[in-house]
C-alpha cells in the first residue's frame, strides 16, 4: 500500500507505528491495535517477516498496513523511519525495538554495546522527538516507550541493557510532566520476562527463573493498553511483576543486584 492511498484512508481510523514489529511484545501490540480498528506502520528488520504479518492483519480485520523495513541501528535508515513518523498524524507510536546482551562487560564486543545503546535510547529518543510536535499541535496522542523491569535495578551481566532501560524510564517519566495539560500520553511499559525470542538472541539462561515470572506478549500488551486508557504513567504488567518491583524499590540496591546477579551468572 502506498502512502499516498494511505492518507485517503485517513478520515476516520486511527494510526499507529510499532517499532520492532516483526515479532513478540511488537507483533502483539500490531495486532491488539488491528483488532481495536488501528491502521498500522509496521517497523522492523525483517521484511518477509513484517510483510507476512501485514497480510494476517489485513486479512483478519481489513486492517490498512504499511510495511518500513528498516534497521533503526542504521543512522541513515533510522532517519528514514523519523520522516514517516514526523509526516503521518499518528494517534499513537509504540517505541518497541530493542534488544539486550548478556555476559562479563569486560568480555563482550564493544560495538555491539554501542549498537544496544542506539536502538535501546537514540532511535527511541529520536522517533519521540519526531512524534511530538505533531501530536502537541493536534492535542492529542500517545507514546509507549517499551522499558523492562530492568529498568529498576543495575543488572550484572546485563550491564547496557539495563542501563538503557533505566534512561527509557527517567526519559518518559520527564517527558510525562512536560507534557501536561497538552493532551498528549507517554507510557513506560516495563514487562519483565515475556515468552518472546528476547532471551535466545541475548544468550540468556533462564532456567533458573521460576514457571509464575513469565508471562504472554498478548498479556503484557493487554495491561500495556489497560494502563494507557487510565493514563497511568509506569506499568508493570502482572501480578507477580508488580510484587517485584515494590519489593525491589525498598531493599538496599547493594542487594537486588547481588540477587540478580545470582540468577543471570554465566557458567565459570
Amino acid at each position: 500500500m502506498t502512502r499516498a492511498s494511505a492518507k485517503k484512508k485517513r478520515d476516520s481510523r486511527r494510526r499507529a507505528l510499532v517499532t520492532g514489529a516483526s515479532a513478540g511484545i511488537g507483533a502483539a501490540f500490531a495486532e491488539r491495535l488491528s483488532q481495536q480498528g488501528y491502521d498500522v506502520i509496521l517497523v522492523a528488520r525483517n521484511r518477509q517477516r513484517l510483510e507476512a504479518l501485514a497480510q494476517r492483519l489485513h486479512s483478519s480485520a481489513g486492517t490498512q498496513v504499511e510495511v518500513l523495513p528498516a534497521d533503526l541501528t542504521d543512522p541513515t535508515e533510522l532517519r528514514v523511519v523519523e520522516r514517516v513518523v514526523g509526516d503521518t498524524e499518528l494517534d499513537l507510536l509504540v517505541n518497541n525495538a530493542g534488544f539486550g546482551t548478556f555476559g562479563r562487560f569486560a568480555e563482550l564486543d564493544v560495538d555491539r554495546e554501542e549498537e544496544e545503546v542506539r536502538l535501546n535510547v537514540v532511535a527511541l529518543v529520536r522517533l519521540t522527538r519526531a512524534a511530538l510536535p505533531g501530536m502537541t499541535a493536534r492535542h492529542a496522542g500517545a507514546i509507549i516507550q517499551v522499558s523492562s523491569m530492568a529498568a529498576f535495578q543495575p543488572g550484572p551481566y546485563n550491564a547496557t541493557y539495563c542501563a538503557t532501560k533505566a534512561y527509557v524510564n527517567s526519559f518518559t517519566e520527564a517527558l510525562y510532566e512536560e507534557l501536561r495539560g497538552t493532551g498528549v500520553q507517554v507510557q513506560a511499559l516495563c514487562p519483565g520476562f515475556t515468552r518472546t525470542e528476547f532471551q535466545q538472541r541475548a544468550k540468556v539462561d533462564v532456567s533458573r527463573v521460576p514457571s509464575f515470572a513469565w508471562m504472554g506478549p498478548e498479556a503484557v500488551v493487554d495491561a500495556s493498553l489497560a494502563a494507557l486508557g487510565r493514563g497511568d504513567l509506569v506499568c508493570v504488567p502482572g501480578f507477580a511483576n508488580r510484587l517485584v518491583s515494590t519489593v525491589a524499590s525498598v531493599v538496599p540496591r547493594s542487594l537486588t543486584r547481588r540477587v540478580v546477579g545470582s540468577l543471570v551468572a554465566p557458567s565459570a
